[in-house]
């Protein structure tokens, strides 16, 4: 192997600049700089950037899909579906895509006992309810219902590392039924569908984290990482618990919250976290508590516990009306991301739950609905010119032989 030098990244654009790539090679690189591995690198915060001229970074919100809501409750058992976060995936095994989402009663259904559902979908857009036999409803158990009484938070991870078949699918659910046990609650299942609690319920009790949270996996370590809203006043902020086997969780601390630079009705409602290119992103759910509107913004992380907000404080995925949308479409009131978004034929897809109404409303006034919204694969923020600018990067240590840069001119 042979050694080469250390080398700064000066790009001269005219354009949009999203990221760059390295490719592998047998070079080994040795000058002190900034260890740069093989893959994507993001420009959506300044950890690789020196200096810039007449350049500024842009932050890139999804496009809204055509045919939204792509999820509507048009079963006896459902009364307004929500994504708080839920999950959706795409199965490359099973090779579809796979849903879990709450069902919440209203004032028409409050019969209705906060069930979980699933759905599948060849597409992402039309999807599929089936029947999975499991929980009764009116005297039959021909419904997609496989938990009830579940509060109105959830979270799925298919954990293909478990050498455990039973344990590949983990759920973390906020458990409301027995007031005295109430809290975060686990069930483990080896197909998806059906679950089986853990008798260690609840592994994080109602005293320790607030009702909404999110769960993801480091890549690397396989350590699961919860992140949820924190239990403490004033205002909502979010914190963070790791665990080694989805059962014992610890280390809290908090890891976001509301400063000088936000509007004093800004409040941070979740965070779904997951891991892309190298580092994390999220998507930080925002209370905004005068006109009770919720959106997400969107938020990166090298450590998963220092969160970089460099693309501003600008809504990622915006309530309508825009893009074409009326005043009384399903997502003009508040927004709700789910856990992860999905990466598939170029590009990135997330899912959300939408509402006309606002988050004060009574709880059997709500009407949400599931929508999709779509953005070019890596595409979240680029360094932006109209003239010719430039983006000085600090000094890189690079493992590969091809630097490919990803831009577009005007």
């Amino acid at each position: 192997m042979r050694e080469t030098k250390a080398c700064i990244f000066v790009l001269s654009v005219v354009g949009v600049v999203g990221s760059f790539s390295c490719s592998p090679s047998v070079e080994k690189q040795v000058s002190p700089a900034i260890e740069v591995g093989v893959g994507t690198h993001l420009f959506v915060d300044d950890y690789l950037v020196q200096d810039t001229e007449k350049i500024w970074r842009t932050l890139n919100r999804p496009g809204k899909h055509r045919d939204n809501p792509v999820m509507k409750p048009d079963r006896p058992w459902e009364g307004y579906l929500v994504l708080q976060p839920g999950t959706v995936i795409w199965d490359e095994e099973d090779q579809i895509f796979k849903m879990w989402y709450n069902t919440i009663g209203t004032h028409k259904r409050p019969y209705i006992e906060d069930y979980l559902c699933y759905a599948t979908s060849k597409d992402g857009v039309t999807w599929e309810k089936p029947d999975l036999g499991l929980v009764e409803f009116r005297g039959s158990k021909k419904n997609n219902i496989f938990l009830k009484w579940s509060g109105w938070t959830h979270c799925v991870i298919k954990d293909t590392a478990d050498p455990d078949p039973q344990r590949r699918y983990k759920l973390a659910y906020w458990g409301t039924r027995d007031r005295d046990l109430c809290g975060i609650k686990v069930a483990f299942s080896a197909d998806g569908k059906k679950w089986t609690e853990s008798p260690d319920n609840p592994v994080v009790p109602c005293w320790a984290t607030g009702d909404t949270f999110q769960v993801t996996q480091d890549p690397m370590t396989n350590q699961y990482i919860l992140y949820h809203k924190t239990i403490s006043y004033p205002i909502r902020k979010v914190s963070r618990m790791v665990s080694d086997d989805f059962i014992h969780w610890r280390d809290s601390q908090q890891v976001l919250h509301p400063d000088k630079y936000d509007p004093p009705d800004t409040e941070f409602y979740g965070l779904s976290a997951f891991p892309y290119a190298g580092q994390y992103l999220g998507f930080l759910w925002v209370y905004h508590t005068y006109t009770q509107f919720m959106d997400f913004q969107l938020v990166s992380s090298r450590d998963g516990i220092k969160w970089d907000r460099s693309v501003g404080r600008r809504r990622f995925m915006r309530l309508a009306p825009d893009g074409g949308y009326k005043k009384d479409t399903f997502d003009s009131g508040m927004v709700y991301p789910s856990s992860n978004p999905i990466v598939k034929d170029g590009r990135v897809w997330i899912y959300y739950s939408g509402f006309t109404n606002v988050h004060n409303a009574p709880s059997f006034d709500h009407d949400g609905e599931i929508g999709l919204g779509t953005l070019r694969q890596d595409g979240f923020v680029s360094m932006d010119a109209t003239s010719e600018g430039v983006v000085l990067t600090r000094p890189l240590k690079l493992k590969g032989s091809t630097l490919l840069v990803n831009m577009s001119s005007m």
